[in-house]
């Protein structure tokens, strides 16, 4: 009985034995083909170059961008102090008519003229601060649209003159987070926008 265990082990092993070289043996390898491109072959990808603009520092330094404001900030500032002044000279000729009818000094009819008079006067001043107010906002708007149209321009040029793939905008509460300083091209970009405005005043 051991004997026929061992012999079947043995017809068992060569079986198999012969399988493997029947499947395996007569296998011929595969070529490469000018078609087939191993990992070797292949271009190593190129890293992404990501790079940013400190939004704050970019408004702090921008030339163009301070004078612009500050004059934007005077006509405000010009305005609100007209305003202010119109706004306490009605108030006064207010109290002024309010003495005489309290005086009685007025006629009913004249009471009823310094009421008109004086109503057109404050929705004047009021449709005149809403028009100061609408305009200073489009000048604003206007100003905005350029500034930022001259600084996109600038970047376009700077991302392909530098190969950037990638320019973002950093700024305090903004989306990004953390950043590595040494991706900061704040003062390029900087440098490129005063630079060429000086050009443009020669």
């Amino acid at each position: 009985m051991k004997n026929f265990s061992l012999i079947l082990n043995v017809v068992l092993l060569l079986a198999v034995a012969f399988l493997y070289v029947k499947v395996f043996g007569g296998a011929k390898p595969i070529a490469n083909t000018p078609e087939t491109k191993t990992e070797a072959d292949a271009p190593a990808e190129r890293p992404l170059r990501i790079v940013y603009v400190n939004a704050d520092s970019l408004l702090e330094k921008y030339e163009e961008f301070k004078k612009q404001r500050d004059v934007l900030q005077k006509k405000e500032k010009d305005a609100d102090a007209s305003l202010k002044a119109k706004g306490r000279a009605l108030e006064q000729d207010f109290l002024e008519v309010q003495k005489r009818v309290q005086t009685g000094t007025m006629s009913p009819s004249e009471i009823q003229r310094e009421e008109q008079r004086l109503m057109q006067k404050q929705q004047s001043l009021a449709q005149e601060q809403e028009r100061i107010t609408k305009s200073l906002l489009e000048e604003g708007q206007k100003i905005n649209d350029a500034l930022q149209k001259e600084l996109l321009d600038q970047l376009k040029t700077l991302k392909e003159s530098e190969g950037y793939d990638f320019i973002f905008s950093y700024s305090v509460g903004g989306q990004i987070l953390v950043t590595n300083d040494s991706l900061d091209i704040t003062q390029k970009v900087l440098e490129l926008l005063n630079v060429q405005k000086l050009d443009k005043k020669q």
